[in-house]
């Protein structure tokens, strides 16, 4: 035999007395497995939990994001658990890494909560603490770091999805449509300038997408908006008829999470119309929408104008508005 083959024998025979020894109970190696196994299972539960919807509704490929990069970290936790467990050099030299990249994800999490109103249990950052505090039960193998790394890299780029998912996947991040992506134009069909105010009025409203997000969900609006009066104060112009409804555009409903910057906005106006848009069925699509507006009493002696404005809400984020135009006889 030679000496290589001796040195390997040796090597697998001293793996397999450490197997069967197990680790020592209390310390870091023991501590960390017992706390992987338990993130695991809460990741895992969380992920069940997801199935169920909430009250609230949020964005749709964040939860998917989220609980995809949750399911896969617990993957991760349990590999690292039954590594300890059975003393393996690469999940001894991944441990105290892998604890540390726990810790200051739970940190994050708990900071992003606080910020935003809310108090998170940082019951991650106890347990790498509590398996921190245990003596070390073996050390580190040379030769045994690209698992060690590939393991540790994994957790940290799983939990970087979970920490910033909301800047990342929510409504209003970073892969989510922005008022640079929107194009959109409100058209009016004013009639004749030196005829006066006409007896109908057809108001238009067109937009694109110059990108889209994946799996849109939750509905967007569009405020249509008149003003204009006679010399008495009245409404020049009024709703004819309420126009009807196409897939994924509904006329006259609210839309969550649009509605209040939606009423505040029909507020600008003397006048206002507004379309659900929900995105899970429209799907970024154009659009086109029409309202037709009648006068409902004779034309007013003297100048008269109308001015009409549009606002497309997306999320109850952002408003972008149409260039106005204005109908003057």
């Amino acid at each position: 035999m030679s000496g290589d083959d001796s040195a390997a024998s040796d090597f697998a025979r001293a793996r397999r007395i450490a197997e069967l020894e197990g680790l020592n109970p209390g310390s870091l190696e023991a501590r960390a497995s017992i706390g992987l196994k338990i993130l695991a299972v809460m990741n895992i539960g969380g992920v069940v939990l997801a199935m169920f919807p909430g009250v609230a509704q949020v964005s749709t490929l964040f939860v998917v994001t989220f609980n995809t990069a949750g399911g896969l970290l617990a993957v991760v936790y349990l590999a690292g658990a039954f590594g300890l467990d059975r003393r393996r050099p690469w999940a001894i030299a991944a441990v105290r890494p892998l604890l540390g990249v726990i810790a200051v994800a739970g940190t994050l999490q708990v900071l992003a909560w606080f910020t935003d109103g809310r108090i998170r249990i940082p019951f991650d950052v106890a347990i790498a603490g509590w398996a921190f505090l245990g003596p070390a039960n073996a050390r580190p193998i040379a030769g045994q770091q690209a698992r060690s790394i590939a393991a540790v890299g994994t957790s940290a780029a799983l939990a970087a999805v979970m920490v910033f998912g909301p800047q990342l996947f929510g409504w209003g991040g970073l892969v989510d449509v922005h008022p640079p992506d929107l194009s959109a134009a409100v058209t009016a069909d004013c009639g004749d300038p030196a005829a006066g105010p006409p007896q109908h009025m057809t108001l238009g409203y067109d937009w694109s997408w110059r990108s889209a997000a994946l799996l849109p969900n939750g509905a967007d609006i569009v405020v249509l908006g008149w003003t204009g009066a006679d010399p008495q104060g009245r409404p020049l112009y009024l709703i004819d008829t309420i126009p009807g409804s196409a897939s994924g555009v509904y006329s006259g409903l609210a839309g969550y999470p649009s509605t209040d910057m939606a009423t505040a906005i029909g507020k600008e106006s003397e006048g206002s119309f507004r379309w659900a848009i929900e995105l899970g069925e429209q799907k970024f699509a154009p659009g086109h929408i029409e309202l037709q507006l009648v006068r409902p009493r004779e034309a007013p002696a003297g100048r008269s104008s109308v001015k009409i404005t549009a606002s497309y809400i997306h999320l109850g984020l952002w408003r972008k508005d149409a260039a106005t135009v204005t109908c003057s006889w």
